[in-house]
């Protein structure tokens, strides 16, 4: 809720609160009674919104690095750790408020008197959330973008596809994945990205396709692109830079190994598997100086399928299952150990 709809909805809740008393009870006594209730009703509602506000958020510092640093690039941390506080602190002074004017309220010998101070106070609580309606906008606003990041799981083993536009990386994604790839759009790009799912052994394995971030020279992108760039080093475990050598992609062959070695540099420490798709395609010259010029890498021809299987089998194996297989039965170790322990005791 904004600081207006919060305001609102207290003060009807508010003012829907009957109280039943003695009929015993003087009229002066009724009225306290009815408008201490009131007042702690609408300060209770207060308080329950702003908590909801600051509680509901996930805390920053127990998110991973890879969505720590999504939040920095789309909203700002700090700006939005200054919202955030700034919101939570209106809560002691809202109380103190209240309570000053319970004490009015109870010492008070007339009824104007009471219904002064409690709208009094109801008015000094709708000025402070007033002033940081500013911070609550910021906070609202912060949470639309980020309950629109792509499902990425960054704990899951990834492999990231990188190369130019149209060397067949979606078309990978979309051959290797066991169902229908996900696309959702990247806030830092206006192009979307791919997220496709492979099932290995007992494994989810991740395989992102990211236009727009690792297909085109550093010199082109702009600062919330390299910070991207900086975001997916905490998900990427292997890349795959896909050559298209028969330049049907539109881009030169000379254009696609200088982004491969950008990419070697952006990505020191990944596996990087390089991967000559559309060799079917390829003028014999062509072929024959990609092969001169990468020796190491695949070929493959990811529109049949053809070559694709090994290609993810290798990735795979780089990703290296093992000790993730390992931790999990370790965790699970531990949950049967404790659990004994806790029958011994």
């Amino acid at each position: 809720m904004t600081a207006e709809e919060i305001i609102e909805f207290s003060h009807n809740r508010s003012t829907r609160i009957s109280m039943k008393s003695s009929l015993r009870m003087k009229k002066i006594e009724r009225t306290r009674i009815r408008e201490i209730t009131r007042l702690q009703e609408f300060t209770k509602q207060i308080k329950i919104k702003i908590g909801d506000i600051v509680e509901q958020f996930p805390s920053l510092d127990r998110l991973h690095p890879f969505y720590i640093e999504l939040a920095e690039i789309l909203v700002g941390n700090d700006r939005l750790k200054q919202a955030l506080g700034a919101v939570y602190n209106c809560i002691p002074t809202i109380v103190d408020i209240t309570d000053k004017h319970l004490q009015a309220i109870k010492l008070a010998g007339e009824f104007k008197q009471m219904k002064k101070s409690r709208s009094a106070a109801k008015g000094r609580i709708s000025s402070i959330l007033r002033a940081t309606a500013e911070n609550i906008d910021f906070v609202i606003e912060a949470k639309k973008t980020l309950s629109k990041l792509p499902g990425i799981a960054p704990n899951s083993p990834t492999i990231v596809c990188a190369g130019f536009p149209n060397v067949g990386k979606s078309t990978l994604v979309r051959e290797v994945s066991t169902a229908e790839p996900e696309v959702a759009y990247y806030p830092f790009t206006t192009r979307r990205v791919i997220i496709g799912h492979l099932r290995v052994d007992n494994h989810s394995v991740q395989i992102v396709d990211t236009p727009g971030i690792l297909d085109r020279p550093m010199a082109k992108r702009n600062e919330i692109e390299r910070e991207a760039i900086a975001a997916l080093k905490y998900l990427a475990h292997v890349i795959i830079f896909m050559v298209d050598p028969s330049e049907a992609c539109g881009w030169t062959f000379e254009q696609q190994i200088n982004l491969l070695n950008e990419v070697k540099k952006m990505f020191p420490m990944n596996p990087l598997l390089i991967v000559l798709n559309k060799v079917d395609i390829t003028p014999p010259d062509n072929l024959k100086l990609a092969r001169k010029m990468l020796p190491n890498s695949q070929e493959i021809i990811a529109l049949e399928g053809v070559g694709v299987e090994k290609l993810m089998r290798d990735a795979v194996e780089e990703v290296d299952l093992a000790p993730l297989q390992e931790s999990v039965e370790d965790y699970l170790a531990s949950l049967t150990d404790r659990k004994f322990s806790a029958f011994d005791s």
